[in-house]
């Protein structure tokens, strides 16, 4: 298997570079991306975040291993640019994957982040970055060479105006490395912010699943393990079975499909330690800020829908 093909009666596809920290969630995100014909996944980079970068990059291996997919990957920030690091290993555990099995695989060293990101878009031209964890390795390019992401669209799984997820104000990736989210926020590029605001809208019960929902081939007992992994760690939260798909949006939100409402926004994150850490503000058109499209509404039964559906085909088309 190797990235999704060109839909029928098309030819042009999204050429994906998807940076992320893998992470529940990240791992069905990834599966989502490459089941997805509109894109074509070209490279990965991995960056701590969920758990340290050598675990999240060695669960980017096993998982591209067991679905016989080939893509560059290269090995990112193992911290953030400024402030202490941090972990989500409460909802990921210390291995990013809560424990859960994923066959081993002869590891070999990769590249850095930036090697591949610069490959990626001077070579693959990709043309939409697609973030799943903090934003440390995008930023550190934007500081180094900024014109590098001229005309590439960036869509950020992260940050919230509203309640926080590891704070009362901040979402985890924005929390995690602040001084990222402001660089690539105030760059000036096409980024698009997929929030909390709507990832919280779009949950799926244990109760609606079917049972064997990805099949029951090796891949598809791997995506059911890894979102009943979400529900273990949301349970105990939300007071009911369920898992809410973070990641899995920002990749349907990349995707040519109006599935999202956006409003333009000028933001600002609030770089310190102490229970302001990662705040994301809204600022108003006199502070000159870039402005960046903000998503404020989903259509959710369509966003679970797709999920359900691709993913389940990507786990049916594994390798025998």
């Amino acid at each position: 298997m190797s990235g999704a093909p060109p839909a029928a009666g098309t030819d042009r596809v999204l050429r994906l570079h998807i940076d992320t920290d893998p992470g529940l969630d990240d791992l069905l995100a990834l599966a989502l991306a490459l089941a997805s014909p509109e894109a074509r996944v070209c490279s990965l980079t991995t960056v701590a975040g969920n758990a340290p970068v050598d675990a999240v990059t060695e669960n980017a291996q096993r998982f591209l291993a067991l679905a016989g997919v080939s893509l560059p990957i290269g090995r990112g920030a193992d911290a953030p640019l400024a402030l202490s690091a941090v972990d989500a290993e409460t909802y990921h555990g210390p291995d990013g994957r809560r424990g859960i099995q994923i066959p081993a695989i002869d590891r070999r060293p990769v590249p850095g982040a930036e090697e591949v990101l610069r490959e990626a878009l001077q070579t693959q031209r990709v043309d939409t970055i697609v973030a799943l964890g903090p934003l440390t390795n995008l930023a550190r390019l934007i500081e180094r060479d900024r014109s590098l992401l001229d005309g590439v669209s960036i869509v950020w799984m992260g940050g919230t105006l509203e309640a926080g997820n590891v704070t009362a104000v901040a979402e985890f990736n924005c929390y995690a490395d602040p001084a990222a989210a402001q660089a690539v926020l105030g760059s000036g590029l096409a980024v698009r912010v997929i929030g909390l605001e709507v990832t919280r809208c779009v949950r799926i019960a244990d109760a609606t699943l079917p049972e064997r929902p990805f099949g029951s081939r090796a891949m598809g007992r791997l995506l059911e393990a890894l979102l009943q992994g979400m529900m273990d760690a949301e349970e105990p939260l939300a007071g009911e079975r369920g898992a809410t798909l973070h990641d899995p949006c920002a990749v349907l939100a990349a995707l040519p499909k109006d599935l999202f409402r956006y409003e333009e926004k000028r933001l600002a994150v609030v770089v310190q330690e102490g229970h302001e850490r990662g705040r994301m503000r809204e600022l108003g058109d006199d502070d000159g800020a870039p402005i960046v499209r903000y998503a404020v509404e989903v259509n959710t039964p369509e966003v679970v829908r797709l999920f359900q559906e691709r993913t389940a085909a990507f786990a049916a088309a594994e390798p025998s």
